[in-house]
């Protein structure tokens, strides 16, 4: 069997696309954990923070942007 003489393309992460957005400055955003849930018992003031996006810190963001082909 003959090897390619190229490197192959990396595929997008189909489960980081849905949920991480790369910013024009280059900035991973995703939303807060556990804001889609059980939300009868959480105050108001939770439930206005899940809907505030978050900035990935550190080493995560080269991570999740290679993952996500950019």
């Amino acid at each position: 069997m003959k090897r390619p003489l190229y490197m192959p393309k990396l595929r997008t992460k189909s489960g980081i696309k849905k949920r991480f957005k790369v910013t024009p400055t280059g900035k991973v955003m995703h939303l807060h954990a556990g804001g889609a849930k059980l939300k009868a018992h959480k105050s108001s003031r939770t439930k206005r923070k899940y809907n505030q996006s978050v900035t990935l810190e550190g080493h995560q963001n080269a991570i999740f942007k290679r993952a996500l082909g950019k």
